[in-house]
């Protein structure tokens, strides 16, 4: 049950188009956040948005909490943003509401790490987690080994149809460390350093037995349209409903639109407020059997039950060629989704 990439997974769009190399240098992986409502514009907290190049989000926060004389656990961030890219995303600072807003500019720690403060506003409280709408992506691949028009094909295939929602290789750690540490841990073995450890653990375990109900539902060929029985979900909101029989028609066509998918779990205790049939139970269950001891210590642990959108939908998709070997793509993602689940559906990545 050991988890080290994204290689054993099936892709549903067949073999990838060529090969690529992918984020060569931090700025061929660009990201900008996406919070989907205004900051307020008064409060004890300052919404700030940076830039930053080379750092994780946890470094982020600390290097500005060490330069602005802030409590470190006061701040607060919507999503973790790639090390190994160029990314804007807001935090939360708590702020004297009398105080003069914070400067904008670039801050240079003692070991010379630096991130440009690029706007800062006023707001009503510390921003939680999960509370962005999405991502935009521009992306560079470089050495591209593929015809230009397989890649523009598949990338209408993409456009049009999505792609399988997989939790990324990163989920799960360097080689499959998060998901061994998670099985040992969840058997009774070595308990996790810290409660960010310890969430990180949960959803390595989570991700993985999401990951392999999608891959059972990509090799049966019916991963994006709804089957009776499905739990499904409107595209980017996070209620769910049940797929009627008598209404198979009528989702398909809405699934056919990218207007709904169907869901896989994130194991747990049960969620009595997403109640499942019989069938959608035994299927799932069929698929994670090796599993039932993780799902049990899962639930031990009070881990509610959750699901996920099975079909990821890439939206405002765009790809041209800068230059012979050199393509450049734009697109948006929900919150929680990867890009390179997307990438792994047109090219073979062949970093070194």
């Amino acid at each position: 049950m050991s988890v080290s990439g994204t290689g054993d997974w099936p892709l549903a769009w067949g073999t990838p188009v060529g090969t690529a190399r992918i984020a060569v240098s931090p700025e061929d992986f660009q990201v900008d956040e996406r919070l989907g409502f205004a900051p307020t514009g008064d409060g004890p907290h300052l919404l700030v948005r940076i830039r930053k190049r080379g750092l994780t989000t946890q470094q982020a926060v600390q290097q500005l909490a060490g330069q602005w004389q802030v409590e470190r656990r006061a701040m607060g961030y919507a999503g973790r943003k790639d090390r190994q890219a160029v990314t804007t995303q807001w935090l939360s600072v708590p702020w004297p509401v009398n105080a003069p807003l914070a400067p904008l500019g670039r801050l240079v720690d003692q070991d010379g790490q630096a991130l440009d403060v690029i706007d800062v506003q006023r707001h009503r409280r510390k921003l939680p987690v999960g509370a962005l709408t999405g991502n935009r992506f521009t992306l560079t691949l470089r050495d591209v080994d593929a015809a230009p028009r397989d890649i523009a094909a598949r990338l209408v295939t993409i456009a049009r149809h999505g792609v399988p929602n997989y939790f990324g290789g990163q989920r799960f750690g360097r080689h499959g460390q998060n998901l061994d540490r998670a099985l040992n841990w969840l058997a009774g073995g070595e308990r996790p350093r810290s409660r960010n450890d310890r969430s990180m653990l949960i959803s390595a375990a989570r991700s993985a037995m999401f990951n392999a109900v999608l891959a059972r539902r990509i090799d049966a060929g019916d991963w994006s349209q709804p089957r009776p029985g499905d739990l499904l979900v409107l595209d980017g909101r996070g209620s769910l409903f049940a797929a009627e029989a008598a209404e198979t028609a009528f989702n398909r066509r809405r699934a056919a639109g990218l207007r709904i998918h169907p869901t896989g779990p994130l194991p747990g205790a049960t969620n009595r407020r997403q109640p499942q049939t019989a069938a959608l139970i035994e299927r799932e269950s069929a698929v994670l059997q090796d599993w039932a001891a993780v799902i049990q210590a899962l639930a031990d642990q009070r881990v509610t039950a959750d699901r996920r959108a099975l079909r990821l939908s890439v939206g405002a998709l765009a790809g041209w060629r800068m230059a012979p070997g050199t393509w450049r793509l734009r697109f948006e993602l929900t919150r929680g989704a990867y890009a390179t689940m997307v990438i792994r559906e047109l090219v073979e990545a062949v970093n070194d």
